[in-house]
């Protein structure tokens, strides 16, 4: 049997204690702020609401109860502080002297209301009322509601450790997240008793291996301890198991006339780990870098991770633990992934049978970028600006930049499609073969690599046929000085592009 130091009983005890003094909390702050309710002819809650609207009938300082009125929490008070506080100035504002029917019943409700929560959350009381409502909630990894919101079928605990590794199983998962399962919401405050920890322990733990010290904290009765004891067990060790006609039921044959009727249950567990894998996707910022270029048919040096043709399953309405704990965490909604195939090819860009690189279907990769560009240069000249002023010069080279990214980019992805040495086949130029592949040592690149005349023409073929397409359908014509800027530019980032390749390998 597993023991539990006292040291760590005495911090359950506190972790239940303070578990139910923030519900407590909870319930009396809600109490002051939320609206009037009236049922039956009779008013109740709305404190503040309500204590406002007689304070603006009775204070003869309009202009303090207002500012009561508008007054917002900071941040150094608790919501029920402030809850409070505002209930005290309200009262301070109407006078201690004035007498009128309907804020004495109000007093009356308010501390009558106060006086029989801190009652019923008194540890032992609590217990007294709660620990039945167990039998109401389940630990599983199976849950019946996620199959039916309506269903008051019996959740499963899967301890068993068999696996098939060629299926993606609850048993698959390392660490499964336990689920908390209730055939009743209400109950659920009970399961979080039970989830109260310390050290590793929580009071699950403690009851399976009967240790029922963390109670002692609350009442010298031991047969008080051995009531709640009961009660809580029901949460997890009952035998009772049973199915519900809004069940879902496959009958499977096992032989002539005989079958196996079965009963399918979601396993939230493995929809629980699946939630996290996508959430940790969806928020990793490289990630998210990697889907924006991809959108944008861009290179990104990160793999991003896809799941195409997910599908949302809805489980509950508006309160979604009402069918489990864990479904509450995922807002109510289980992901489902395609188990269809994959039904295209990639179709990879090789420039094995071209015999240039400055092309239509260059243009159209660089496409947004080279609007960008277009777009301040026609800024420029509608405003009769100057390009040479330092803001402006610094911004059409930045614009230039990315132009100039993106194609190297696009070279990388065109070389990662390709064995090494690809370039020996093609029917590129020399230079071209040279940008692509720029390590090679065979006789014809180190005889063009003497110089660097072979970078100046591509910078040149750069220049020309970034200009021609600024000038598109004559929307923009760049002058000599200009082409001439695009080619200084590219010269430069592309000394150092090659640079980097040949260092690379």
């Amino acid at each position: 049997m597993t023991m539990v130091s006292s040291q760590t009983s005495q911090a359950l005890a506190k972790g239940i204690a303070i578990y139910l003094a923030k519900r407590r909390d909870a319930k009396e702050e809600n109490y002051l702020k939320s609206k009037p309710q009236t049922k039956k002819g009779v008013v109740s809650k709305g404190i503040n609401t309500r204590l406002l609207s007689i304070a603006k009938r009775l204070s003869g300082n309009s202009d303090a109860v207002k500012t009561v009125e508008k007054t917002k929490k900071t941040k150094e008070q608790t919501a029920l502080a402030f809850q409070q506080k505002k209930y005290q100035t309200l009262l301070d504002l109407i006078g201690e002297d004035v007498v009128d029917n309907e804020l004495h019943d109000l007093k009356s409700e308010y501390i009558g209301f106060v006086a029989e929560l801190n009652e019923q959350h008194i540890p032992a009381v609590w217990l007294d009322e709660w620990v039945e409502k167990a039998n109401d909630i389940s630990f599983a990894t199976h849950v019946a509601k996620l199959t039916h919101s309506s269903s008051k079928g019996s959740s499963v605990l899967d301890a068993s450790k068999c696996q098939d590794n060629r299926y993606l199983t609850t048993n698959s998962l390392v660490n499964p997240c336990i689920d908390t399962a209730s055939s009743n919401a209400a109950s659920l405050p009970i399961a979080d008793i039970l989830k109260v920890s310390s050290d590793g322990y929580s009071v699950l733990d403690c009851l399976k291996a009967d240790c029922y010290e963390c109670f002692d904290a609350f009442t010298a009765d031991q047969a008080q301890v051995q009531r709640w004891v009961s009660g809580l067990k029901q949460a997890y060790d009952s035998d009772k198991k049973q199915s519900y006609f809004l069940s879902k039921q496959v009958y499977f044959p096992i032989a002539t006339n005989q079958y196996h009727l079965l009963l399918p249950l979601t396993s939230s567990s493995l929809a629980q780990e699946m939630h996290l894998e996508f959430r940790k996707f969806f928020d990793d910022e490289a990630q998210v870098k990697a889907r924006d270029q991809y959108k944008k048919d861009k290179y990104s040096s990160t793999v991003r991770v896809s799941y195409p043709n997910k599908a949302k399953l809805n489980i509950t309405g508006s309160n979604h633990s009402n069918a489990s704990a864990l479904n509450g965490v995922r807002g109510g909604k289980i992901t489902l992934l395609s188990t269809q195939p994959p039904q295209w090819i990639t179709q990879t860009v090789s420039f094995r049978q071209v015999d240039g690189l400055f092309n239509k279907q260059l243009a159209y990769q660089l496409m947004p970028e080279i609007r960008e560009l277009q777009k301040y240069f026609k800024l420029l000249k509608s405003k009769d600006l100057s390009e040479s002023k330092p803001e402006r010069r610094n911004a059409l080279i930045n614009k230039l930049n990315d132009i100039i990214s993106e194609l190297f980019d696009f070279i990388l992805v065109v070389n990662q499609n390709e064995k090494p040495g690809w370039t020996l086949q093609s029917e590129l130029p020399i230079e071209y073969q040279l940008l692509f592949e720029p390590w090679r040592d065979d006789d014809a690149s180190k005889a063009e690599k003497i110089t660097t005349e072979w970078q100046k023409e591509i910078s040149r073929d750069f220049s020309f046929w970034l200009s021609k397409h600024l000038n598109e359908k004559g929307k923009l014509e760049l002058n000599p000085r200009q082409i001439k800027g695009l080619e200084k530019v590219f010269a430069l980032r592309l000394r150092v592009f090659v640079a980097e390749q040949e260092v690379a390998l």
